[in-house]
């Protein structure tokens, strides 16, 4: 299990993390949907967030800091600032 400000992530904390990029991705793609934010090329936006949304539930992003952080942050309530 990868470890963060020496804590070891559990696989709940993981997959609660690795969810709530991919809904944060879907939200991206809804506003846009929706018309309440508006972007230069939806298709390929869409197309990008659909990515991040499949990448994110396969783990391909575990390693990032950013990951770690919000799973570290959603499994002890502590956010860790990047620049401490």
């Amino acid at each position: 299990m990868p470890k963060f400000n020496g804590v070891t992530l559990t696989p709940d904390s993981i997959q609660k993390t690795r969810q709530w990029f991919a809904d944060n991705a879907q939200a991206c793609i809804d506003e846009v949907a929706s018309g309440a934010v508006r972007v230069n090329d939806p298709e390929s936006y869409f197309e990008w967030r659909r990515k991040q949304i499949a990448d994110s539930l396969a783990g391909r992003s575990d390693h990032t800091f950013t990951f770690l952080q919000h799973a570290h942050y959603l499994q002890t309530g502590e956010c860790v600032a990047l620049l401490g």
